[in-house]
């Protein structure tokens, strides 16, 4: 129930971003910004990046289990945090 609630949510979010008046300017801005992070990485940092996200991605299997009810929990809280952050900033950019 709760993944369908926050599918629900970043789809939401995705509507808003999408049809907001300054949507492309936003896009553009994180364009730019994503452009101008990865130009400040290293090699060795890139590739420790890829190898923990490989790392990560190859062992999660065995962990998902053992993830506490606690920190599901605050994980959720913590991402309905952020994604009612996200649709009140969308939606006074909406506003304007």
């Amino acid at each position: 129930m709760k993944n369908q609630e926050q599918a629900e949510s970043w789809d939401e979010i995705k509507e808003l971003w999408n049809n907001s008046a300054k949507g492309d300017e936003i896009n553009f801005q994180f364009s730019n910004l994503i452009s101008e992070l990865k130009s400040k990485m290293s090699e060795f940092e890139t590739n420790s990046i890829k190898s923990d996200i490989t790392q990560i991605k190859s062992s999660w299997s065995q962990y998902k289990e053992k993830v506490s009810q606690f920190e599901k929990k605050s994980i959720a809280r913590d991402l309905k945090m952020i994604t009612e952050f996200i649709k009140k900033i969308l939606q006074k950019m909406k506003l304007k």
